[in-house]
């Protein structure tokens, strides 16, 4: 081999580079073979490669994985943004309308569920001028009061505890009444304090204001009258707030001067007007017209019987 590979250096080196004379007819005869081989010992190569250095394929894939992750963190933390900066908005909104003052906070725990108490941490306390008894809303309507506070955490009794109870006035009639919690997170019970008057299905509350609720601030909708002897006086009232969607929320630390009244309910959905029915076909007087509001009785010649016509309107007479 090494005689081989002399003869080969000095042909190559007497020859020049050119591909003729003995070294062509070398690479011609055994060029295949050479590019075989380098077919089959080429995967071989990258393997024993890839053998000997275990951990850089590895470390290459972990930092692709690391900054997947990091892409996917800035997409939820940009949505996270979207969607705070929209709950502010809405709870700017609704404060404005009831010229509150509002200190925002966010449900940072759950207190205890299971049916005697309903309670929820805030991350806003008493350096924040949140105080006990304060009154405690979302863009949705009513969530609670606070019932105790630290430093920068308070608790918060949601409407819906069993020993809640909120002075509340119908908006359709202004009639006073309360409304108790212990049916459950999604619904209420309101009491008329008037016997003598009715309670309608579609009814919707507000707080009528007291000492430790505003007044103004939506409650929920009538969904089902009770009859208690004769008299509908008392409701199930479904609230507007969800409890197992909190998250933002704004504690009222100083009322409005004047009762909101109802500005900060949803205005009611017009109703449809029923469509216009065509008029009766018939014979006419000459000279009658008989588009739009039709009067009944006989018409001369002349006569018009369409709503407000001026002179010169009329049909031919």
């Amino acid at each position: 081999m090494l005689i081989a590979a002399f003869t080969l250096i000095t042909l190559d080196y007497k020859t020049g580079r050119s591909a003729s004379g003995a070294r062509g007819v070398v690479h011609s005869v055994l060029g295949g073979v050479e590019d075989g081989v380098t077919a089959v010992t080429r995967p071989i190569g990258r393997t024993a490669s890839s053998l000997g250095h275990p951990n850089r394929y590895h470390d290459r894939a972990d930092r692709l994985a690391q900054e997947n992750a990091g892409l996917r963190r800035q997409l939820a933390d940009n949505a996270e943004i979207g969607r705070m900066s929209k709950q502010l908005g809405d709870l700017r909104l609704i404060a404005d309308k009831g010229r509150y003052s509002i200190v925002p906070a966010k449900v940072i725990a759950v207190g205890d569920v299971t049916g005697t108490d309903w309670t929820v941490t805030i991350n806003a306390g008493r350096d924040d001028g949140v105080d006990v008894d304060k009154t405690v809303l979302n863009a949705d309507g009513l969530v609670g009061t606070v019932s105790s506070a630290t430093a920068h955490t308070a608790v918060v009794r949601l409407a819906c505890d069993p020993g809640s109870r909120v002075g509340a006035r119908l908006e359709r009639t202004q009639l006073l009444g309360a409304v108790a919690g212990g049916q459950g997170p999604s619904t209420l019970t309101f009491t008329l304090y008037d016997a003598s008057y009715r309670v309608q299905k579609g009814d919707r509350l507000v707080t009528f204001g007291s000492m430790d609720y505003v007044a103004g601030v939506p409650i929920g909708v009538v969904t089902k009258v009770t009859d208690v002897g004769g008299l509908s006086r008392t409701a199930e009232v479904r609230p507007y707030v969800s409890v197992g969607t909190l998250d933002l929320v704004g504690v009222v630390v100083g009322r409005p001067a004047t009762d909101p009244g109802d500005r900060l309910l949803a205005p009611q959905p017009v109703p449809t007007p029923p469509a216009a029915q065509p008029p009766a076909s018939g014979p006419a007087s000459p000279g009658t017209t008989t588009s739009g509001t039709t009067t009944s009785g006989t018409t001369g010649p002349g006569s018009t019987t369409s709503g407000t016509i001026q002179p010169g309107q009329g049909g031919a007479g």
